[in-house]
């Protein structure tokens, strides 16, 4: 009879959930997985360190909507992973990542390696455990899939000792979970879904921010849907990394921020009321206007603000509620006057940015730079954007079109992601332009990310906005005054070199004019590029 060890029975499952790819680092406690996949046709993205591989595992999330997978060996290898799981629990993405540990037999005796990582573990997830038998790796695996995707997504660390994954069993006495969670969610409560769309149509001035958990739940089509019927306008409120929903030339959409103030009535959809959105609350928002909230997680209605309206369900299928409520309520109904006022603020605001992302000094104004990559990268690229002040000049000026094509760190404020964004968006999308807008401090972190793209293959162009500093802290010094500045200077250090050397492709630049022809040759290249940008110290205003 036919055998089969426990890293098979974990590749097994992966296949039947459908991944095609995981990110990892290889290491003797968790080969047998290693071996499984490659048996069952699974590609292995392998990282040069634990932490972008975890990364890679979310970005493989926000970019394709589906849960990501990573694989890391016992010890330093789960320790190193314990940033990209905290912040995928913070961010609320669903991965599934695989820690190896010591064999059980060797518990507590001082093992290679040993290391009591499933505490560490349930501190940075959603769901932790380890399968301490062969048979049940199947179910086990089948388990963190069920907890990653439920609710509100988020990390699920599963381990298994080595010996577990190395010991062979009769693949004939080993079952398979299948249809072991739902695939719809869960609808709102029909009387708090008619008060909504009332409190909405009565408005004068509605304004609907979607945030992440209407990128989980697929909802863009019904969002639009909606948004048209009621002819209500779309904030994205810089509460995703992932953008979902309108496209900003849509004549419904609304630039973040814009509009928020004088909002009568807002409904939030699936985005958590933290600091990105200034927690609810005033000056941010009109201290007297009405507030609806779905989301997923019953805990997160009415956080940080009183809610007027709480709906616990799914974005997607409350957005069909509201759109089966709203369908003959709506004939007719007009473009709302307010619109046009929110288009006018935007436009004074692009004014002003005008100037600035028109500059040609030199060194070149982080402006200019963003809007020369607006007006270079297809309509469908993916952009992703990894820096302190980096991600305020870009918000500015990039825009992306469709859903899932613009990542950033979001609400964490974890740098560093960008290379493993990047990676595996090249890997989802591996026709499409790929272009990583990075700070220098940020590119600094996971440089060497650039060795796991050439290796396999994945032609990134990474633009690097280099103004020879911690940019955001050396301005929380400076206003201590000059004698205050210390620890955040870099320097212009050659990155693009070190990319050459790692077999990329590497150029620096210091005019603005050169910035076009030198993405055209990047791209052109067909290799992994690296754009050294020296950029003026400049403060966000």
């Amino acid at each position: 009879m036919a055998e089969i060890d426990g890293g098979r029975l974990v590749a097994k499952v992966l296949k039947q959930e459908g991944i095609e790819c995981i990110f990892a680092l290889c290491g003797g406690h968790i080969d047998p997985i290693f071996q499984g996949c490659k048996d069952e046709g699974i590609r292995i993205i392998d990282t040069r360190h634990e932490q972008a591989a975890v990364f890679a595992a979310e970005g493989w999330a926000w970019t394709t909507g589906k849960p990501g997978v990573a694989v890391v060996t016992a010890g330093p290898g789960v320790a190193n992973a314990v940033t990209g799981l905290w912040n995928a629990l913070g961010r609320g993405a669903p991965i599934i990542v695989f820690g190896g540990r010591s064999p059980l037999r060797e518990f507590e005796q001082g093992s290679l390696q040993d290391m009591d990582s499933l505490s560490v573990a349930k501190t940075v997830t959603k769901w932790a455990r380890a399968g301490y038998e062969t048979k049940r790796i199947a179910e086990y695996v089948s388990m963190a899939f069920r907890q990653a995707l439920s609710g509100r997504p988020g990390p699920a660390y599963l381990e298994f000792p080595m010996d577990v994954l190395f010991t062979k069993v009769e693949e004939s006495e080993i079952t398979i979970p299948v249809d072991y969670r739902p695939t719809a969610g869960p609808q709102g409560d029909p009387a708090l879904v008619k008060n909504a769309v009332d409190l909405l149509l009565g408005a004068e001035r509605p304004l609907i921010i979607a945030g992440s958990g209407t990128w989980w739940s697929q909802a863009a089509d019904e969002l639009q849907e909606f948004a048209e019927l009621t002819k209500i306008p779309v904030s994205k409120g810089f509460t995703s990394g992932g953008h979902v929903g309108l496209a900003p030339d849509h004549p419904l959409y609304l630039a973040s921020g814009v509009g928020d103030g004088r909002a009568d009535v807002v409904l939030v959809l699936g985005a958590r009321l933290d600091f990105k959105l200034g927690f609810g609350r005033s000056p941010r928002f009109k201290e007297d206007g009405k507030w609806i909230q779905v989301d997923i997680e019953p805990t997160e209605i009415g956080r940080n603000r009183p809610i007027d309206i709480g709906i616990i369900g799914d974005a997607r299928a409350v957005l069909r509620q509201m759109i089966e409520e709203a369908q003959d309520r709506c004939q007719g109904r007009k473009e709302l006057p307010w619109i046009g006022e929110c288009r006018e603020l935007a436009e004074k605001r692009q004014e002003h940015n005008e100037s600035q992302m028109n500059s040609d000094a030199v060194p070149i104004h982080p402006a200019r730079l963003c809007r020369e990559i607006r007006d270079f990268i297809d309509r469908d690229a993916t952009f992703i954007v990894d820096g302190g002040y980096t991600t305020g000049w870009a918000s500015r000026a990039i825009k992306s079109y469709p859903s899932g094509h613009m990542l950033t760190f979001g609400s964490t404020g974890t740098l560093g992601v960008g290379p493993s964004y990047a990676m595996a968006a090249r890997v989802a999308r591996p026709d499409k332009q790929v272009l990583l807008l990075s700070g220098d401090g940020s590119f600094g972190l996971n440089a060497m990310e650039f060795d796991t793209m050439v290796r396999h293959g994945l032609p990134i162009v990474c633009v690097i906005a280099n103004d020879e500093a911690w940019g955001a802290i050396v301005y929380d010094q400076l206003r201590r005054g000059p004698d205050r500045v210390f620890n955040t200077q870099l320097g212009f250090v050659r990155y693009d070199r070190v990319v050459e050397d790692l077999g990329g492709y590497g150029e620096a630049v210091e005019k603005p004019e050169d910035i076009r022809p030198a993405l055209e040759r990047a791209f052109a290249s067909g290799l992994p590029a690296c754009i050294n940008v020296r950029c003026a110290l400049c403060a966000l205003d």
